[in-house]
């Protein structure tokens, strides 16, 4: 599936220089074989969930989107953007919602339980916004803004907002604050006002000998299962302030999520990995979940198809299968397709995954330096950003700056028989964020998450 990744890079364009750095880093081990007995795989379901899913009938209006405001003079904003072709405002900014402060640096954001609120996170802030999104879905107010998160949990850059569906959410906090900025871990704040309730699982001051997660990035579970996995990228000092491949973390912890929660298992994907999104594959007596890991270039399965509530891990699919740092991964709703965004590849690709052993590639579309994925409800439009992080977009070191040609780019999607299409013809933005109006000043902005308005209602989990 991979060539040797201790190789010398064939490509020696300024686009390759990354991938080879982080490959000379640290090297992901070779696939494994696939098993030959458990779980069925989705082409073996008795109920084909393509067939079983049924789209939601109402469409999204608007999309939500965390946006650099890439001026030290501006703060950073959540842009509304139409996304009904049936509104004469399809694809243009309709509002911009500004941060009160400037330097928040917005990231990821998640709903309340009942997506009546928008909770934002400053990034390296540590400032956790919630806003009341008006009735006409494109007006929000703040309501609070919480700025004792760190002082109060020990922990430092939240990152990953998902709600609990019980007034609380949790938010996975990348570093902590200590003097390396280490460890990582999970906290929960109430999703009225932004405040700490209590850490989920270990806290930041950790006795010899307990198991716990040494970094943080995400976190995904399956409910069903009481299981779940958190995933890695690297300790803030380090991987803060510019591109470092030596920064990326190596391990993703699995998690027994009754109350209390706890680490069961830590697994090693591999020097310098630096695991970042975990997805399970929702399917009825499945446990298996993917996770991409940019350092390596790769993407892991990892399955507990006996039950036994102890996960092994594969990689399957790398470089070979023309993945260049992938930053972001989602899976479809009907389970059957996983898109990639390859943020120095230039490419999203598109996989399908009802044999996740041996994903097929379907569909590879390009985009300058890809982040962000966000697929329509009916899975028929797949919305893409490319800025991933103001000291990364700008750093020099690695090729030219990734910082001008900012926007969203929006693919149809062949579900049926896989197959992606741009929806602007010439393959360019859909909404184009070089020249966006500021609070002072206009030019470009950096476009990161996204999510649908609140008639958009999301699973249980999802973020």
């Amino acid at each position: 599936m991979r060539d040797n990744c201790c190789g010398s890079p064939k490509d020696s364009s300024p686009m390759r220089a990354l991938a080879a750095a982080l490959v000379l880093a640290g090297c992901a081990a070779e696939p494994a074989a696939a098993p030959t007995a458990a779980a069925p795989n989705l082409s073996d379901t008795e109920v084909d969930p393509l067939r079983a899913w049924k789209p939601p009938q109402r469409p999204e209006r608007y999309l939500y989107v965390a946006t650099l405001a890439k001026s030290a003079a501006d703060p950073d904003f959540v842009a509304i953007v139409g996304a009904d072709p049936r509104h004469a405002d399809y694809g243009k900014i309709v509002n911009r919602i500004d941060m009160p402060n400037v330097g928040d640096e917005l990231h990821h954001f998640g709903y309340s339980g009942d997506q009546e609120r928008l909770i934002v996170p400053g990034l390296f802030s540590n400032r956790i916004h919630v806003f009341e999104i008006g009735h006409d879905a494109r007006s929000m107010q703040l309501l609070t803004v919480n700025e004792q998160l760190a002082s109060d949990s020990g922990f430092i850059i939240p990152h990953s907002v998902i709600s609990t569906g019980t007034g609380r959410s949790l938010v996975t906090m990348i570093g902590a604050a200590t003097g390396t900025t280490s460890p990582g871990g999970i906290v929960e704040i109430d999703d009225k006002t932004g405040t700490f309730t209590r850490s989920f699982g270990p806290g930041p001051v950790r006795g010899p000998g307990n198991l716990a997660p040494k970094y943080m990035y995400d976190f995904d579970s399956l409910r069903e299962a009481h299981r779940g996995i958190s995933t890695t990228f690297g300790p803030p000092a380090l991987c803060g302030g510019g591109i470092e491949p030596t920064c990326l973390g190596d391990e993703v912890a699995v998690w027994d999520t009754n109350f209390p929660p706890r680490v069961t298992q830590v697994a090693n994907l591999g020097a310098h990995s630096g695991a970042l999104e975990v997805r399970f594959i929702h399917l009825p007596g499945v446990r298996r979940a993917l996770i991409n890991t940019p350092g390596t270039s790769a993407v892991w399965l990892a399955h507990d198809d006996d039950q036994d509530g102890i996960f092994e891990f594969q990689q399957v699919l790398g470089p070979a299968d023309g993945l260049v740092l992938p930053v972001d991964m989602l899976i479809s709703y009907d389970q059957k397709y996983m898109y990639l965004t390859n943020w120095f590849g230039n490419t999203v690709q598109q996989f399908d995954i009802r044999d996740p052993f041996h994903p097929i590639l379907k569909a590879t579309v390009s985009v300058p330096h890809p982040n962000m994925l966000r697929l329509s409800p009916d899975g028929e439009r797949l919305y893409v950003t490319n800025s991933l992080l103001t000291p990364w977009d700008d750093d020099v070191r690695f090729g030219p700056a990734r910082n001008d040609n900012y926007g969203i780019w929006q693919f149809d999607v062949d579900e049926r028989s896989g197959g992606l299409s741009s929806t602007t013809g010439d393959g360019g933005a859909w909404v184009s964020f070089t020249n966006v109006q500021k609070r002072s000043t206009v030019g470009p902005a950096g476009p990161h998450m996204m999510f649908f308005d609140p008639g958009v209602r999301l699973l249980p989990g999802e973020h």
